[in-house]
């Protein structure tokens, strides 16, 4: 091989490296920063409810809502058709409160194999510009069916080089969503969520119901 052409196929490698996410979390400070297809996340090093055989992992996660980077609660551990039945039989409910800072309620949605409770409206830029200077985070999780027995959650996580974390999440590219035109009237995509997870075409059982 010419000499020549060795420095740009080094060069050429580090890019490729570069830019392929990579599978194995890096730890900076109390967050654990995870990159695979579509983004990355960050997530908490310590769980809310740890992973475990059939059992639902909770963990503070920080995600992307439009430009804003937020903290959200997700609730994984579960195939996409268990999500769209536990969303709809658990109604889960989460809230997060910082210490020092305010404290916010997260509206849960579904997204793909997970529950993601995550700050709607105004709640957006008041919990993204609380999270760098969050010394703690207290997070409470709800279950709010009737007649479903389901313990809360309840966990105090301690939070450091937050800012550092974040500003790394941003470089790498942060999972996440673009904010809706209106805020809690997105139903419509909630719908098409159902229907890519399930592959039940929820418009045309509505159709079959209404003619029987």
């Amino acid at each position: 091989m010419p000499a020549a052409r060795r420095p740009w196929i080094v060069a050429s490698a580090i890019l490729m490296a570069a830019a392929t996410p990579s599978a194995a979390p890096q730890t900076i400070g109390s967050w654990l920063l995870q990159c695979k297809e579509p983004g990355c996340i960050l997530r908490d090093r310590d769980w809310i409810v740890p992973p475990g055989a059939g059992a639902i992992a909770a963990a503070l996660e920080v995600q992307r809502r439009g430009d804003a980077l937020v903290p959200v609660v997700t609730l994984r551990g579960l195939s996409a058709e268990q999500v769209v039945g536990g969303l709809l039989a658990l109604q889960p409910r989460a809230t997060l409160h910082f210490v020092p800072g305010p404290s916010a309620d997260l509206a849960c949605d579904m997204d793909g194999d997970a529950v993601v409770c995550a700050p709607e409206g105004a709640a957006v830029a008041t919990t993204a510009a609380a999270l760098p200077a969050a010394r703690q985070m207290e997070i409470g999780v709800r279950f709010g069916a009737s007649g479903v027995a389901q313990p809360a959650q309840d966990r105090v996580l301690a939070l450091w080089d937050t800012p550092e974390a974040l500003a790394r999440l941003r470089s790498a590219g942060a999972a996440g969503e673009s904010l809706p035109a209106e805020p809690g009237l997105d139903w419509i995509e909630f719908v098409h969520k159902i229907m890519q997870a399930t592959g039940i075409n929820v418009f045309a059982e509505l159709r079959r119901i209404e003619t029987h």
